[in-house]
């Protein structure tokens, strides 16, 4: 096979490499109480009774590096902008971190040094938002219990106080969501990109927890380490993924905070009546559902394989920020223009009735088309200020779930020819 013969691949134009995906984590409000909920004289107390236990369980006590200075502190809360919470300022008054010790204060989470936690790597979040990764596609979810911990996926605010080995962080919050607190204990890392998890409510509790379980007992011994059984942060459940259509009572098992729905062979949309939290919707169908129960459901990223699709309902979603569309028959995109936040728009696997509608749509700053469809859009004046386009050289067909083996380039795609 000749060079000119192989299909062309599709190529991903980043035009604005300064752009990034709008962070949920800013537009939410911050907490209701603004009273931290630790306590600096218990947390050192339990710091104590801790390495007590330990060294009544392993038959000695593992040395520990000495205090953080006063003007050492001082000096990371500058740097950071922003002041450790008490009770976590008030430990590094002990000991600088766990140095070298085999059983780490935060269990199996070594405790950085302050020097260490302004020279974390951010490199897990760069790839993360890679273009050809379709961060497009990939929302931060909201933590359990909602609301606690803003979607981000890092934030300023965010200190990093102690690493696992598989690059992830347990962090103190000082810029949290509406029904969190300062001070709360936060995972963050690789396996939190899809939403941070909730730990406790501050260092104390954390503390407090590792000590119970010392005391109950509820820790199993391997060799010289300790794994204590206490309450660690989890991966939040929130997917459900069906082949088939579910009924309203298998989506209610699925449990109401479900955020990240993908379901097959839809005929009838009636399950989300039991889903009014998901925020990441994938339906497949070889017919046309009615889209009617999306109504009141804070949709932000809709893909929809169907043989046709009336945007009509999902326009009315205020919340809808990406959209993709893979269908037989054309689809209008006139309901679009009711869609203020939407910036993030996939047709190439669509014919489109109106294309030119795109132009009306000044929001969107991702557009993903085929060849033919830039070719008419670049023969139109005033396009919306795009940051990413998508080329694909022809209609795509779509695997379940999409992905694409995008090419990227820098620069705006070239003016096709006829």
């Amino acid at each position: 096979m000749t060079t000119s013969s192989r299909q062309k691949p599709p190529i991903l134009h980043v035009i604005d490499e300064e752009f990034v995906p709008p962070d949920r984590g800013d537009e939410q409000e911050g907490p209701e109480s603004a009273v931290p909920a630790g306590d600096p004289d218990e947390a050192v107390r339990l710091f104590h009774r801790y390495r007590r236990l330990m060294a009544q369980i392993l038959g000695y006590e593992e040395e520990l590096p000495g205090p953080a200075s006063e003007e050492d502190l001082a000096a990371v809360e500058e740097e950071l902008g922003v002041a450790l919470p008490a009770d976590l300022r008030a430990l590094y008054g002990i000991a600088d971190g766990d140095g070298d010790i085999v059983n780490q204060l935060f269990d199996r989470h070594p405790w950085l040094s302050l020097a260490e936690i302004c020279d974390q790597d951010d490199e897990w979040l760069d790839i993360a938002r890679e273009w050809h990764y379709e961060p497009w596609r990939q929302l931060v979810f909201d933590a359990t219990p909602p609301n606690t911990v803003r979607r981000s996926s890092l934030r300023p605010g965010w200190i990093r106080f102690a690493i696992d080995t598989g690059g992830n962080w347990l962090a103190v919050d000082t810029d949290p969501g509406p029904n969190g607190r300062p001070g709360q204990v936060i995972a963050i890392g690789v396996d939190y990109t899809r939403g941070p998890a909730y730990v406790a409510d501050s260092v104390t509790t954390f503390l407090r927890r590792l000590v119970e379980a010392l005391e109950r007992g509820d820790y199993v011994r391997h060799d010289e380490s300790l794994w204590i059984e206490a309450d660690q942060p989890q991966l939040s459940e929130h997917t459900m993924y069906y082949d088939g259509p579910p009924s309203r009572e298998r989506a209610g098992q699925a449990g109401p905070l479900v955020q990240d729905v993908r379901v097959t062979e839809v005929e009838d949309c009636a399950f989300l009546d039991a889903m009014p939290e998901v925020r990441s919707l994938a339906l497949s169908s070889t017919g046309s559902p009615d889209l009617t129960p999306l109504g009141g459901r804070p949709v932000e990223y809709l893909e929809l394989n169907v043989e046709s699709a009336d945007l009509t309902t999902p326009a009315r979603n205020r919340e809808l920020r990406s959209l993709s569309i893979a269908c037989a028959r054309p689809v209008e995109l006139a309901p679009l223009r009711m869609v203020p936040n939407l910036w993030a728009l996939d047709i190439a696997a669509a014919p489109v009735a109106d294309l030119a509608t795109v132009t009306e749509l000044k929001g969107l700053r991702y557009l993903e088309v085929t060849q033919d469809q830039w070719r008419e859009l670049s023969e139109l004046d005033d396009l919306p200020p795009l940051a990413v386009v998508g080329v694909h050289p022809h209609r795509p067909e779509r695997d379940w779930p999409v992905r694409t083996a995008w090419v990227t380039t820098d620069g705006e795609p070239p003016s096709p020819t006829a």
